[in-house]
């Protein structure tokens, strides 16, 4: 007996130590899963929702910038990247954004009304300042972590950073300094098409490398898809330049690009370059975005392989960020500055398994180009034409 009770007061001790740490574990995982409450502090203008949580306290919580947080309202659930701005998403996506400027944490919309399509307010008009008053219906919501980091890669594809010095990029030639470069790709004609920074503006600190460059290359014909000509004649670069020999045009190019408005101004360019001698040179501040796309097109309607125009896309990227084919922000950068562009303008669902050269026909073609203008193009920049006369004016 004496055996057996030893025996049985050992297991039921054993048990009894047992039940505090489960019982701790199971209130652990309960609070690691249940989300996190927080109050609407105010509702923006433009419905983004403030809430009543700081950086500190969203860090205490676990969730971070770069992460994937779940958030409650009512009986709706969205799967929310955090960020710190609103280009962190595309249009018409949510972002749970750390606003550094004023200090706040909101749920937000580019480019739309989170409060509405929450179902947290109706804004009202008044005549009273500020003009509007939401009529509020939920006053707070849910936050739970998600994925952590799993918005990160996309985040930092989207905030890649750079200096203007030149110190700082002494493993670059001065042309790729200032992003200049022939546009050397299958399809088109050598040394015919040039893209580059801006050769006028100093603003960051590239243009004097522009214009060495432009000089040595020979250019006859300039788009610059940034300055108006008033502006392009202000700037302190341009008297008695090499640039201001040039035959110019100042299209003055917007981003919108799947706009009628870029379309046109795509149409002016093509038919300045059809109209004037080259070798050309396609600029506008950075030679990055608009200048991307430009050539990109003109790329895919000589008949350049789609992997010819995404690298060509990403030189840039390289000459400015430093960013490499391996690294896990280059696909993301390819994906959502060119990749989904070319499909919006060429109204193809991929790259992949598009006929490019027939696209980007049919995109220039619904801008008001004729068939005829196209195959003057063809004869300015198809590498089949013979090889273009380089020699100054």
């Amino acid at each position: 007996m004496k055996s057996i009770t030893k025996k049985t007061i050992c297991a039921l001790l054993a048990v009894l130590l047992l039940i505090p740490a489960a019982a701790g574990c199971g209130n652990n995982a309960k609070k690691e899963d249940s989300p996190l409450t927080v109050a609407i502090r105010s509702i923006s203008k433009h419905g983004n929702v403030v809430l009543d949580i700081s950086f500190d306290e969203m860090r205490e919580n676990n969730m971070d910038v770069g992460d994937v947080i779940t958030v409650t309202v009512g009986d709706n659930t969205y799967d929310i990247p955090v960020g710190t701005a609103f280009s962190d998403v595309d249009s018409g996506n949510m972002i749970c954004r750390f606003d550094l400027e004023d200090d706040e944490v909101a749920v937000a919309i580019n480019m739309g009304s989170f409060a509405k399509e929450a179902g947290i307010g109706e804004k009202q008009t008044i005549e009273a300042d500020p003009g509007y008053k939401w009529d509020v219906k939920i006053s707070e919501v849910g936050l739970l972590l998600k994925e952590k980091a799993g918005y990160l890669d996309e985040y930092n594809a989207r905030n890649v950073t750079r200096t203007d010095a030149r110190e700082d990029y002494v493993y670059l030639s001065d042309e790729e300094f200032a992003n200049f470069r022939a546009v050397s790709v299958s399809g088109m004609k050598e040394n015919a098409l040039y893209r580059s920074s801006t050769p006028l503006e100093p603003a960051i600190g590239r243009n004097e490398y522009a214009m060495a460059a432009m000089e040595k290359a020979g250019i006859r014909s300039v788009i610059d898809l940034d300055d108006s000509a008033e502006v392009m004649r202000s700037y302190e670069s341009f008297p008695g330049s090499y640039y201001s020999g040039c035959a110019v045009i100042n299209p003055e190019m917007n981003y919108d690009f799947g706009s009628e408005e870029f379309g046109q101004k795509v149409r002016e360019s093509i038919l300045f370059i059809i109209e004037n001698d080259g070798p050309y040179l396609i600029h506008c501040k950075e030679g990055k975005d608009r200048t991307g796309i430009l050539c990109a097109i003109i790329e895919c309607f000589v008949g350049t392989s789609r992997e010819d125009v995404m690298k060509d896309y990403m030189i840039t990227y390289s000459n400015y960020y430093g960013v490499q084919p391996e690294d896990a922000t280059y696909g993301i950068i390819l994906k959502n500055n060119l990749v989904k562009t070319l499909c919006e303008l060429f109204k193809a669902d991929d790259l992949e398994n598009a006929d490019l050269k027939e696209k980007a026909e049919e995109y220039l073609l619904s801008t008001g180009l004729t068939e005829e203008q196209l195959g003057q193009l063809t004869e300015k920049l198809g590498e089949k034409q013979g090889q273009l006369n380089k020699s100054p004016h």
